[in-house]
Order: C-alpha cells, then structure tokens, then sequence
C-alpha cells in the first residue's frame, strides 16, 4: 500500500489499538536517541492508556488533563507540557480544546521537529 493511503485514509479499527501498534513497531525504532532516552516515549504510551475509543484523552475525574498526564507518566508538570508540545510538533497529538487531545497515528511522524523543540531553550508558549 503507497504511503499516501497510510497516511490519507482512515483507521480501520479503533484508534489507540492503531496508534499503540504505529507506536511500538514503526515510530519507536524510528525515534532519535533523544527521545528513547527521555521521558517522551512513556508518555506517549500514557496518552494511549488514557485515550478513548476515537483517541481522545481527557481528564480524568473532571480535572486538568495535563496534569493527570503528568501523574500517570511520573513527570513534572513542566515537563509534561515540553513533551505533549513536542508530540504535536511530531505531529502524533491534536489539541482539541484545552482540555482534549487527540491520538493521531500518522505514517510519517516528525520526529525532527519533536527533537527541536525539546532542545530548545523552554518558553512561556510551550502549552500544546
């Protein structure tokens, strides 16, 4: 199948099964060394475990969702919203609403631009 239908056409099944199987068998032995070695891989399995059916990830118990994600991953609220802004540079989230991310499997992640933005200095901007 071309890489365009990959990326253009539907998943066939539910999204996090889709997403966590991209996650586990492409996009990880693709990722730079970078990001294995710090906590961006873990939480982009935690937004798996979160996500529902349609791979949206809201807060639990009716609290911040970044700051849910930060607990489940065992970071740093700072740190979480550095790589939840990297995974939507890497184009693998969505930010719906301040309060809802999207899983997006995509073939052909940006994984350059996720090592780009976590190498930069931090800003004030660095909400996803």
């Amino acid at each position: 199948m071309p890489a365009v239908d990959l990326i253009s056409r539907p998943s066939a099944g539910p999204v996090p099964p889709a997403y966590l199987g991209q996650l586990a068998r492409e996009w990880e032995a693709t990722m730079p060394a970078v990001l294995l070695r710090s906590r961006f891989l873990g939480l982009l399995y935690v937004l798996h475990d979160r996500a529902d059916e349609v791979g949206h990830v809201r807060p639990r118990h009716g609290g911040d969702v970044v700051q849910d994600l930060a607990r489940g991953a065992c970071l740093r609220t700072e740190d979480t919203m550095r790589y939840l802004a990297a995974a939507v540079a890497a184009g693998v989230i969505v930010r719906r609403s301040p309060d809802v991310l999207t899983l997006t499997p995509s073939a052909v992640p940006d994984w350059t631009a996720a090592v780009d933005h976590l190498t930069a200095p931090p800003t004030r901007e660095d909400h996803p």
